[in-house]
């Protein structure tokens, strides 16, 4: 089937039927060029009622990312099709693929541009899927991996919560050589980047040391290999429905799950289940390797232990017959604030902030709010100090925060996140996610002019 029939195809078919506009990822290159061109004839002789854009992502990793841009703009305005361009810095990061980065600031940056109720098209193609495939095999993939590049999905918008954009590739079905026919059957001139010649990258030694071997000795190659992932995507879909059923069995809150329930299961279903369940909270899986130790390590470790299974910047933890994930604090924290009659003071690590009023917000329910008399002595915020004795309100008995903890039943690494309002070396309160635990004698503080109230505001 032609490029042009292609898209009329698609076009009139969910999720692209019910765009209003239609976004082309615009890098200057010919299959994006192709795509936005082939767009723009089909728009005008299917009389198709979508308006048409182009986005180009600039990231300054060539020479020639200038003149790319200044390119796209010339065709974008020759075609009378509407244009955007920005700017995204991508910095090498130790053990992160500079590739990797670069494509994350891109689809980040499109989503953010893209108008509401868009489609953002991708030029990929079937020999792109082809190289992604073997790639993914290389890696020791299963289904979801070797399901290669998705024909549609949608992302969330990083700055606006309530934003998501549909993403497509309309040409999975085209060959690279249909869209170089495309090309020169209509004069286009397109951007070559240098880079696609450094057989360092691995998709780029794929494409011109391996991929022209396999296709002479067998053309149909492209061809086999993405109905191969349209079959592995669809096992995936029927798979991953089974696990949103199970994962409800055995789920507590959106990052635990119920021990005993998952020793129940047996291993296959162990390692597809957390898999699925990491998915759900957009976390990398493990390799093979570490979930092969998550049940002795961890799951099955003795009652009294404390296991940790890390990998990357996140860890399996276990506490109350539950199994959590979390993220690795990349250093300690150390916070310690004499309050001196600020309005505000902003916790460390996206705690939040503390607001100081002198009047007391009798809307908000007694947990959100603490009083204090700064007439009695200094105000002391800070983190830690587990030995210091506390006595709630509800209780009779003054012991050190860490019993409190214990007995509260919470988790080592949230308590480090404790933040102590601290008088004459007494504690008057402990904020714990979103809460306050207060002393008795904060509770009975006199309402005389001096009384402040202590608020959390501006929680993540």
């Amino acid at each position: 089937m032609s490029i042009l029939n292609t898209l009329k195809e698609q076009l009139n078919c969910e999720p692209l039927l019910s765009a209003t506009h239609i976004v082309v990822a615009y890098s200057g290159g010919v299959d994006s060029h192709v795509l936005l061109h082939a767009l723009h004839n089909v728009r005008h002789q299917a009389l198709l009622d979508f308006k048409l854009s182009a986005i180009h992502i600039h990231h300054g990793l060539s020479q020639h990312a200038d003149k790319w841009q200044a390119h796209c703009q010339q065709v974008c305005t020759t075609l009378g099709i509407e244009f955007k361009t920005a700017n995204v810095n991508v910095q090498a990061v130790p053990r992160q693929s500079l590739e990797a980065q670069a494509r994350d600031a891109r689809y980040n940056k499109l989503v953010e541009l893209a108008p509401a109720n868009s489609q953002v098209m991708l030029g990929q193609h079937q020999d792109d899927q082809l190289e992604t495939f073997l790639l993914q095999l290389k890696r020791g993939a299963g289904p979801k991996g070797l399901s290669a590049m998705n024909r549609y999905w949608v992302l969330n918008c990083p700055l606006q919560a309530d934003k998501q954009v549909g993403f497509s590739r309309p040409l999975l079905d085209i060959t690279q050589q249909d869209i170089l026919d495309y090309a020169r059957q209509y004069k286009l001139q397109w951007c070559e980047d240098e880079s696609n010649q450094n057989t360092d990258f691995e998709r780029n030694f794929l494409r011109l040391n391996v991929l022209p071997i396999l296709q002479n000795r067998w053309p149909e190659i492209a061809r086999s290999v993405a109905r191969s992932a349209s079959l592995c995507a669809e096992q995936q879909s029927l798979l991953d429905e089974t696990c949103a059923e199970k994962l409800k069995q055995v789920q507590a809150s959106a990052n635990s799950l119920h021990l005993p329930a998952l020793k129940q299961l047996s291993q296959p279903w162990l390692h597809q289940l957390v898999r699925f369940w990491l998915s759900e909270l957009d976390i990398q899986s493990p390799s093979m390797a570490v979930l092969n130790q998550l049940k002795p390590e961890v799951l099955d470790a003795a009652e009294d232990a404390t296991p940790i299974l890390q990998w990357q910047g996140w860890q399996f933890r276990r506490f109350d017959q539950q199994l959590f994930v979390i993220g690795v604090a990349t250093k300690p924290i150390s916070f310690s604030k004499v309050w001196q009659g600020e309005k505000n003071i902003k916790l460390p690590n996206d705690l939040g902030s503390l607001t100081f009023l002198e009047t007391a917000n009798t809307s908000a329910e007694v947990k959100l709010q603490v009083k204090v008399d700064p007439t009695l002595g200094s105000v002391v915020v800070r983190l830690g100090g587990y030995a210091a004795k506390f006595k709630p309100v509800d209780s009779d008995h003054s012991k050190p925060v860490k019993q409190w903890f214990k007995q509260w039943k919470i988790a080592p690494w949230l308590r480090k996140s404790a933040v102590f309002v601290i008088q004459n070396e007494e504690v008057l309160a402990l904020l714990m996610d979103g809460r306050w635990h207060q002393s008795q004698r904060s509770t009975v503080l006199s309402n005389k002019d001096s009384q402040i109230t202590i608020t959390l505001e501006n929680t993540p």
